[in-house]
Protein backbone atom coordinates (compact mmCIF):
# COMPACT_ATOMS: atom_id res chain seq x y z
CA UNK A 1 0.00 0.00 0.00
CA UNK A 2 1.18 3.69 -0.86
CA UNK A 3 -0.47 5.50 1.81
CA UNK A 4 0.33 5.41 5.58
CA UNK A 5 -2.22 3.68 7.70
CA UNK A 6 -1.38 5.65 10.94
CA UNK A 7 -2.12 8.98 9.09
CA UNK A 8 -6.23 8.51 8.37
CA UNK A 9 -8.38 10.28 10.00
CA UNK A 10 -10.51 7.12 11.15
CA UNK A 11 -6.81 6.03 13.21
CA UNK A 12 -5.76 9.81 14.87
CA UNK A 13 -6.58 9.31 18.71
CA UNK A 14 -9.37 11.36 19.58
CA UNK A 15 -8.53 14.23 22.51
CA UNK A 16 -11.99 14.03 23.48
CA UNK A 17 -12.19 10.66 24.79
CA UNK A 18 -8.50 10.18 26.06
CA UNK A 19 -9.97 9.75 29.64
CA UNK A 20 -12.07 7.43 29.21
CA UNK A 21 -11.36 4.83 31.48
CA UNK A 22 -11.74 7.25 33.99
CA UNK A 23 -15.21 9.09 32.61
CA UNK A 24 -18.31 8.68 34.55
CA UNK A 25 -21.04 6.47 33.11
CA UNK A 26 -23.07 9.45 32.53
CA UNK A 27 -19.84 11.21 30.90
CA UNK A 28 -18.92 8.98 28.86
CA UNK A 29 -22.11 8.33 27.29
CA UNK A 30 -22.57 12.50 26.77
CA UNK A 31 -18.91 12.24 25.09
CA UNK A 32 -19.88 9.94 23.20
CA UNK A 33 -23.67 10.98 22.11
CA UNK A 34 -21.45 14.43 21.16
CA UNK A 35 -19.31 12.64 19.01
CA UNK A 36 -21.94 10.43 16.90
CA UNK A 37 -23.59 14.23 15.95
CA UNK A 38 -20.36 14.28 13.48
CA UNK A 39 -22.07 11.09 11.80
CA UNK A 40 -25.05 13.33 10.48
CA UNK A 41 -23.20 16.04 9.24
CA UNK A 42 -20.50 13.75 7.47
CA UNK A 43 -23.57 12.70 5.51
CA UNK A 44 -25.16 15.14 4.65
CA UNK A 45 -21.95 16.88 3.52
CA UNK A 46 -22.20 14.30 0.62
CA UNK A 47 -25.49 13.52 0.08
CA UNK A 48 -25.14 15.14 -4.01
CA UNK A 49 -23.27 11.54 -4.32
CA UNK A 50 -25.53 9.37 -2.23
CA UNK A 51 -27.68 11.05 -4.87
CA UNK A 52 -26.16 9.70 -7.97
CA UNK A 53 -25.45 6.78 -6.19
CA UNK A 54 -28.76 5.59 -5.51
CA UNK A 55 -30.10 7.19 -9.15
CA UNK A 56 -28.09 4.14 -10.21
CA UNK A 57 -29.34 1.67 -7.93
CA UNK A 58 -33.16 2.42 -9.20
CA UNK A 59 -32.11 2.02 -12.62
CA UNK A 60 -29.95 -1.32 -11.78
CA UNK A 61 -32.70 -2.78 -10.47
CA UNK A 62 -35.40 -1.28 -12.93
CA UNK A 63 -33.48 -2.65 -15.54
CA UNK A 64 -33.12 -6.77 -13.46
CA UNK A 65 -29.92 -6.16 -12.15
CA UNK A 66 -28.33 -6.14 -8.54
CA UNK A 67 -26.50 -4.00 -6.35
CA UNK A 68 -24.09 -5.78 -5.06
CA UNK A 69 -22.36 -4.16 -1.01
CA UNK A 70 -18.74 -5.89 -1.42
CA UNK A 71 -16.43 -5.37 2.07
CA UNK A 72 -14.54 -6.87 4.62
CA UNK A 73 -15.20 -7.85 8.17
CA UNK A 74 -17.88 -5.11 10.09
CA UNK A 75 -17.64 -2.52 6.67
CA UNK A 76 -19.09 -6.12 4.79
CA UNK A 77 -21.26 -7.37 7.82
CA UNK A 78 -23.02 -3.79 7.29
CA UNK A 79 -23.76 -4.56 4.11
CA UNK A 80 -25.03 -7.78 4.22
CA UNK A 81 -27.19 -6.68 6.80
CA UNK A 82 -28.81 -4.07 4.88
CA UNK A 83 -29.27 -6.77 1.89
CA UNK A 84 -30.78 -9.22 4.45
CA UNK A 85 -33.13 -6.56 6.02
CA UNK A 86 -34.14 -5.47 2.41
CA UNK A 87 -35.61 -8.63 2.15
CA UNK A 88 -37.72 -8.15 5.80
CA UNK A 89 -38.66 -5.13 4.86
CA UNK A 90 -39.30 -4.90 1.07
CA UNK A 91 -39.66 -8.68 -0.08
CA UNK A 92 -36.20 -8.14 -2.17
CA UNK A 93 -34.74 -11.81 -3.36
CA UNK A 94 -31.57 -10.82 -4.60
CA UNK A 95 -31.61 -7.35 -5.73
CA UNK A 96 -29.62 -6.46 -3.66
CA UNK A 97 -26.99 -8.78 -2.94
CA UNK A 98 -23.77 -8.79 -0.16
CA UNK A 99 -20.29 -10.61 -0.51
CA UNK A 100 -18.24 -10.16 2.49
CA UNK A 101 -14.44 -11.06 2.54
CA UNK A 102 -13.53 -14.95 3.20
CA UNK A 103 -17.65 -16.09 2.74
CA UNK A 104 -18.06 -16.90 6.55
CA UNK A 105 -20.77 -18.36 7.48
CA UNK A 106 -20.03 -17.57 11.18
CA UNK A 107 -19.41 -14.10 12.00
CA UNK A 108 -17.25 -15.40 15.67
CA UNK A 109 -14.76 -17.33 13.29
CA UNK A 110 -14.38 -14.95 10.35
CA UNK A 111 -10.59 -15.38 8.64
CA UNK A 112 -9.22 -11.58 9.45
CA UNK A 113 -6.51 -11.96 6.95
CA UNK A 114 -9.01 -12.13 4.21
CA UNK A 115 -9.31 -8.96 3.92
CA UNK A 116 -5.82 -8.68 2.43
CA UNK A 117 -6.11 -10.64 -0.87
CA UNK A 118 -6.69 -8.13 -3.16
CA UNK A 119 -7.13 -10.61 -6.29
CA UNK A 120 -9.89 -12.70 -4.30
CA UNK A 121 -11.99 -9.20 -4.17
CA UNK A 122 -12.68 -9.79 -8.08
CA UNK A 123 -12.91 -13.66 -8.00
CA UNK A 124 -15.71 -13.73 -5.98
CA UNK A 125 -17.45 -11.50 -8.07
CA UNK A 126 -16.35 -14.07 -10.58
CA UNK A 127 -18.50 -16.90 -8.88
CA UNK A 128 -21.18 -14.60 -8.31
CA UNK A 129 -22.02 -13.96 -11.80
CA UNK A 130 -21.79 -10.53 -11.60
CA UNK A 131 -21.82 -8.35 -15.22
CA UNK A 132 -22.62 -5.19 -16.86
CA UNK A 133 -26.43 -5.23 -15.54
CA UNK A 134 -25.03 -5.00 -11.93
CA UNK A 135 -23.88 -2.27 -9.49
CA UNK A 136 -21.17 -2.96 -7.19
CA UNK A 137 -20.71 -0.68 -3.86
CA UNK A 138 -17.33 -1.38 -2.24
CA UNK A 139 -17.03 -0.53 1.19
CA UNK A 140 -14.14 -0.18 3.19
CA UNK A 141 -13.54 2.47 6.47
CA UNK A 142 -9.79 2.69 5.74
CA UNK A 143 -10.46 3.20 2.17
CA UNK A 144 -7.44 0.69 1.92
CA UNK A 145 -8.74 -2.50 1.78
CA UNK A 146 -7.53 -4.60 -0.69
CA UNK A 147 -10.04 -6.57 -1.20
CA UNK A 148 -12.35 -4.10 -1.56
CA UNK A 149 -10.18 -2.61 -4.19
CA UNK A 150 -9.67 -5.95 -5.96
CA UNK A 151 -13.29 -5.92 -6.30
CA UNK A 152 -13.24 -2.44 -7.29
CA UNK A 153 -10.49 -2.72 -9.70
CA UNK A 154 -12.53 -6.10 -11.45
CA UNK A 155 -15.56 -4.01 -12.25
CA UNK A 156 -13.74 -1.52 -13.84
CA UNK A 157 -12.10 -3.94 -15.85
CA UNK A 158 -15.03 -5.79 -16.97
CA UNK A 159 -16.79 -2.37 -17.43
CA UNK A 160 -19.20 -3.00 -14.21
CA UNK A 161 -20.35 0.30 -12.93
CA UNK A 162 -19.31 0.56 -9.28
CA UNK A 163 -18.92 2.87 -6.24
CA UNK A 164 -17.02 3.44 -3.35
CA UNK A 165 -18.10 4.12 0.67
CA UNK A 166 -15.30 4.91 2.61
CA UNK A 167 -14.41 7.06 5.83
CA UNK A 168 -11.41 8.92 4.62
CA UNK A 169 -10.40 11.61 2.40
CA UNK A 170 -8.42 10.86 -0.79
CA UNK A 171 -8.57 6.81 -0.27
CA UNK A 172 -6.77 4.35 -2.79
CA UNK A 173 -10.47 2.92 -3.23
CA UNK A 174 -11.39 6.09 -4.07
CA UNK A 175 -8.98 5.66 -7.26
CA UNK A 176 -11.10 2.34 -8.31
CA UNK A 177 -14.38 3.71 -8.49
CA UNK A 178 -16.86 5.65 -10.71
CA UNK A 179 -18.40 7.50 -7.40
CA UNK A 180 -17.11 7.38 -4.08
CA UNK A 181 -18.90 8.28 -0.80
CA UNK A 182 -16.61 9.84 1.59
CA UNK A 183 -18.33 10.13 5.08
CA UNK A 184 -15.70 11.68 7.19
CA UNK A 185 -16.77 11.76 11.05
CA UNK A 186 -13.24 12.17 12.47
CA UNK A 187 -11.47 10.70 15.24
CA UNK A 188 -12.89 7.33 16.89
CA UNK A 189 -13.69 7.52 20.26
CA UNK A 190 -11.69 4.27 20.49
CA UNK A 191 -8.83 4.42 17.84
CA UNK A 192 -8.90 2.96 15.15
CA UNK A 193 -12.37 1.38 16.30
CA UNK A 194 -14.43 1.80 12.81
CA UNK A 195 -17.24 0.16 14.15
CA UNK A 196 -18.14 3.34 16.00
CA UNK A 197 -18.41 6.45 13.74
CA UNK A 198 -17.49 5.12 10.79
CA UNK A 199 -19.81 2.20 10.67
CA UNK A 200 -22.52 4.45 12.05
CA UNK A 201 -22.10 6.73 8.87
CA UNK A 202 -21.89 3.55 6.64
CA UNK A 203 -25.35 2.24 8.57
CA UNK A 204 -26.78 5.56 7.51
CA UNK A 205 -26.22 5.67 4.30
CA UNK A 206 -26.56 1.98 3.27
CA UNK A 207 -30.06 3.17 5.29
CA UNK A 208 -30.86 5.92 2.29
CA UNK A 209 -29.65 2.80 -0.51
CA UNK A 210 -31.41 0.55 0.38
CA UNK A 211 -34.68 2.58 1.72
CA UNK A 212 -34.97 5.16 -0.81
CA UNK A 213 -34.35 2.83 -3.86
CA UNK A 214 -37.35 0.65 -2.78
CA UNK A 215 -39.60 3.54 -2.60
CA UNK A 216 -38.92 4.56 -5.81
CA UNK A 217 -39.65 1.66 -7.56
CA UNK A 218 -43.11 0.99 -5.57
CA UNK A 219 -42.35 -0.90 -2.95
CA UNK A 220 -43.18 1.85 -0.38
CA UNK A 221 -46.86 3.30 -0.23
CA UNK A 222 -47.13 6.84 1.50
CA UNK A 223 -44.57 5.97 4.15
CA UNK A 224 -46.02 2.22 4.66
CA UNK A 225 -43.87 -1.26 3.66
CA UNK A 226 -46.80 -2.81 0.97
CA UNK A 227 -44.10 -5.57 -0.05
CA UNK A 228 -43.10 -7.71 3.56
CA UNK A 229 -43.22 -11.14 3.13
CA UNK A 230 -46.06 -12.92 4.45
CA UNK A 231 -44.21 -15.55 6.09
CA UNK A 232 -45.15 -15.47 10.13
CA UNK A 233 -48.28 -14.71 11.50
CA UNK A 234 -46.71 -11.71 12.85
CA UNK A 235 -46.04 -10.48 9.17
CA UNK A 236 -49.36 -11.37 7.80
CA UNK A 237 -51.10 -9.10 10.73
CA UNK A 238 -48.83 -6.11 10.16
CA UNK A 239 -49.81 -6.28 6.75
CA UNK A 240 -53.51 -6.39 7.87
CA UNK A 241 -52.54 -2.98 9.92
CA UNK A 242 -51.07 -1.79 6.96
CA UNK A 243 -53.53 -1.91 4.20
CA UNK A 244 -56.43 -0.85 6.98
CA UNK A 245 -53.72 2.40 7.72
CA UNK A 246 -53.36 3.41 3.95
CA UNK A 247 -57.02 2.82 3.01
CA UNK A 248 -59.04 3.12 6.54
CA UNK A 249 -60.80 -0.09 6.15
CA UNK A 250 -61.42 -2.30 9.04
CA UNK A 251 -59.17 -4.88 10.13
CA UNK A 252 -61.85 -7.55 8.99
CA UNK A 253 -61.98 -6.42 5.72
CA UNK A 254 -58.22 -6.12 4.78
CA UNK A 255 -57.87 -9.51 6.33
CA UNK A 256 -60.51 -10.61 3.61
CA UNK A 257 -59.43 -8.45 1.22
CA UNK A 258 -55.43 -10.10 1.77
CA UNK A 259 -56.61 -13.79 2.12
CA UNK A 260 -58.26 -13.07 -1.32
CA UNK A 261 -54.97 -12.33 -3.07
CA UNK A 262 -53.07 -14.38 -1.05
CA UNK A 263 -51.38 -11.47 1.27
CA UNK A 264 -50.43 -9.29 -1.82
CA UNK A 265 -50.79 -6.39 -0.19
CA UNK A 266 -50.02 -4.01 -3.33
CA UNK A 267 -53.41 -5.62 -5.18
CA UNK A 268 -54.96 -5.65 -2.02
CA UNK A 269 -54.53 -2.25 -1.71
CA UNK A 270 -55.74 -1.37 -5.42
CA UNK A 271 -58.76 -3.25 -4.43
CA UNK A 272 -59.60 -1.04 -1.58
CA UNK A 273 -58.75 2.12 -3.09
CA UNK A 274 -60.22 1.44 -6.64
CA UNK A 275 -62.84 -0.88 -5.58
CA UNK A 276 -61.49 -3.57 -8.89
CA UNK A 277 -61.38 -6.65 -8.60
CA UNK A 278 -58.63 -8.62 -7.87
CA UNK A 279 -57.91 -9.46 -11.39
CA UNK A 280 -57.70 -6.17 -12.48
CA UNK A 281 -55.41 -5.23 -9.14
CA UNK A 282 -53.09 -7.53 -10.60
CA UNK A 283 -53.37 -6.69 -14.83
CA UNK A 284 -52.88 -2.95 -13.44
CA UNK A 285 -49.94 -3.86 -11.77
CA UNK A 286 -48.25 -5.97 -14.41
CA UNK A 287 -48.59 -2.78 -16.66
CA UNK A 288 -47.18 -0.67 -14.35
CA UNK A 289 -44.11 -2.99 -13.44
CA UNK A 290 -45.28 -3.68 -9.93
CA UNK A 291 -44.90 0.22 -8.84
CA UNK A 292 -48.69 1.03 -7.21
CA UNK A 293 -47.29 4.88 -6.97
CA UNK A 294 -48.12 5.13 -10.81
CA UNK A 295 -51.60 3.79 -9.90
CA UNK A 296 -52.84 5.97 -7.25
Amino acid sequence: MKDNLLKLTTEERNPNSMNLPHMSIEAATAMMNHEDEACTKAVQAILPVINQVIEICVDTIRSGGRVIFTGAAHSGYLGMLDAYEANATFGTTDEFTAIVAGNFTDMMKTDGSAEDVEENGGLDLQNRHVTVKDFVIGISSSGRTPYVIGALSWCQQKGIRCAGLVNNKHSIVAEHCDLVMEAVAGAEVITGSTRLKAGTCQKMILNMITTITMAQLGNVYENLMINVPPVSKKMRTRLEYILDQATNCTLVTAHELLVQCDYNVKAALLMALKGISKEQALDELAAADGNINQLV
